[in-house]
Formats: C-alpha cells, sequence, structure tokens
C-alpha cells in the first residue's frame, strides 16, 4: 500500500470540502442533481444515438458530482485527517 504524506494544503482542502458538503444550498443543489439524475437515465426522452450518448455524457458528469460527498468522506478516513 502506497502511503501518502499529508501536508497542510491536504487538510485545508479536504477540510474545506467537508465544509462545502456540510451547507444547506449543497444539499439543495443534491437535490436538483439527482432529480437530473433521474431524468437523464430514462430512455424515454432518446430519440437517436446522439441522445444516448448525450445522455451518457450527462450522467457521467451528474454521477462525479452526486459522488463527491462520500469520495470526500473516504479519502479524509484513509489519510487519518
Amino acid at each position: 500500500m502506497q502511503t501518502h504524506s499529508v501536508t497542510e494544503s491536504d487538510r485545508t482542502f479536504y477540510k474545506n470540502r467537508t465544509a462545502l458538503t456540510e451547507q444547506d444550498g449543497w444539499l439543495d443543489l443534491i437535490e436538483e442533481l439527482s432529480n437530473l439524475e433521474q431524468l437523464y437515465n430514462s430512455l424515454d426522452s432518446v430519440e437517436s444515438e446522439k441522445d444516448l450518448w448525450f445522455n451518457r455524457g450527462q450522467l457521467a458528469i451528474l454521477r462525479q458530482i452526486l459522488s463527491l460527498e462520500e469520495t470526500t468522506r473516504l479519502a479524509v478516513e484513509e489519510l487519518d485527517l
């Protein structure tokens, strides 16, 4: 297992990221993005291959943002911050 030397910059980064995900505005954004994820995940709106690839791209971005809180939590745990 590779060890990572945690810098003060790393600590600040994760502290700020955690604070961001605890804000009411973040929770509102996540709710909106979850609704968009459901919309883009539906095949009902796909009329062409182009639409399918567009929806896949949108889903990839949405899922990355939606998982930000969890991936931050896991990184904080792994780095023992």
